[in-house]
């Protein structure tokens, strides 16, 4: 079963295996432009968008692109746009929603969902798009929840880095929030039904008892068991000097909507001298035994970890040829349960040229090697 519920469809397809690439380029942009929080989605006949989002430029609109070669090439397809002027869009987003997923008036075909971060110098606001032709044009749909100007210190309350997920007829948005006077940031989740428009309470998912402890950028798939991970960074003081940390943590729940009850992990890797650090993706995939595997990426390195017993114990380190990036993405392809997909853009702060790229990794190759 596919962590973002594709269509049954595709999990029958009899499209060949894909051969690993490195580096594939989406998009290349001017010089001395960054770009970053790429993220990726399948439609129902196999192709691949792409939609990321760059700091050092106008994002009154977002670019999609597409591919039909499992990400080998790349062409623009299509654009979402604010109508609110002086706002830029980031941290996207996609979802794609199966027809059969139950919400009025927009199950016919299915939809493509898109999730931003609608910023400007006196807001952050979470809001959904929604695209009834494939990704070529969004329309806004609904917002989901709105904080100050984006400002990292604790006590400013804006609202960050949303990821969306279908359950039981429900669609949850997850995103990092500030504006708990007892939190100097938490992970929460609202959830709507039917037609995206409206959207239930706050619910906590990470929220520590420490106030400077800064968990971010959820990410949430569902295992083979039934259960459901969900990966963190754990921003917290590490000395006197306010230094802060951001090792990866995770918690498991057979609930997607009731993490805050679950205990959190640590991620231990098999290597010693390894530090994974700051935004983390996860993906798990059929592949590699009775309960799968689960592989988590850092904003850090170029490796990634992964577990076949379900969450518990030491994470195996597998090397990759991915460049290292902020919050790259991992997904696994609808078509082949032996690779992983890695979709990234810039490093975290990183000075000139950067470009969003994708890398196909063999990870039945992988995990052999270093068993």
């Amino acid at each position: 079963m596919l962590p973002h519920l594709l269509p049954l469809v595709l999990a029958a397809s009899t499209a060949l295996a894909i051969d690993p690439f490195i580096n594939a380029t989406v998009y290349a942009p001017r010089p001395n432009t960054t770009v970053s929080y790429a993220r990726t989605e399948t439609l129902p006949d196999g192709s691949l968008l792409a939609v990321w989002n760059s700091f050092s430029e106008n994002n009154e609109s977002l670019p999609i692109y597409r591919s039909r070669d499992d990400g080998k090439t790349w062409s623009p397809h299509g654009r979402a746009h604010t109508d609110v002027p002086g706002r830029r869009l980031v941290q996207p987003h996609l979802l794609w929603v199966n027809a059969s997923a139950g919400f009025r008036g927009w199950d016919d075909d299915g939809a493509l969902l898109l999730a931003v971060n609608a910023a400007d110098n006196r807001s952050t606001n979470i809001e959904i798009y929604g695209s009834r032709d494939w990704g070529r044009s969004f329309e806004f749909v609904s917002r989901v929840a709105s904080g100050g100007r984006g400002n990292t210190t604790n006590g400013a309350t804006p609202v960050w880095e949303p990821f969306l997920m279908v359950h039981e007829r429900k669609l949850i948005c997850y995103y990092s929030d500030q504006r708990d006077r007892e939190h100097g940031q938490k992970l929460a989740h609202q959830t709507s039904t039917e037609d995206f428009d409206s959207w239930g309470s706050v619910i906590n998912d990470v929220a520590f008892t420490n106030y400077t402890d800064r968990p971010g950028m959820t990410t949430v798939v569902k295992m083979g068991n039934g259960q459901f991970i969900l990966t963190f960074e754990y921003a917290h003081i590490i000395d006197s000097n306010d230094t802060y940390k951001y090792p990866i943590y995770y918690k498991l729940s057979y609930d997607p909507e009731n993490f805050g009850t679950a205990d959190s992990h640590k991620l231990i890797p098999d290597n010693p001298d390894a530090l994974p650090n700051g935004g983390p993706t996860v993906a798990w995939t059929p592949w590699g035994g009775a309960n799968g595997t689960i592989i988590v990426s850092d904003s850090d390195s170029n490796p990634v970890w992964t577990n076949q017993m379900l969450g518990k114990g030491i994470w195996k380190e597998i090397q990759t040829s991915a460049g290292r990036s902020y919050s790259k993405e991992m997904r696994i392809p609808y078509n082949d349960n032996t690779k992983l997909r890695i979709t990234g853009g810039a490093e975290y702060d990183q000075v000139g040229p950067s470009k969003v790229q994708v890398t196909i990794l063999d990870l039945g190759k992988a995990l052999n090697q270093t068993a």
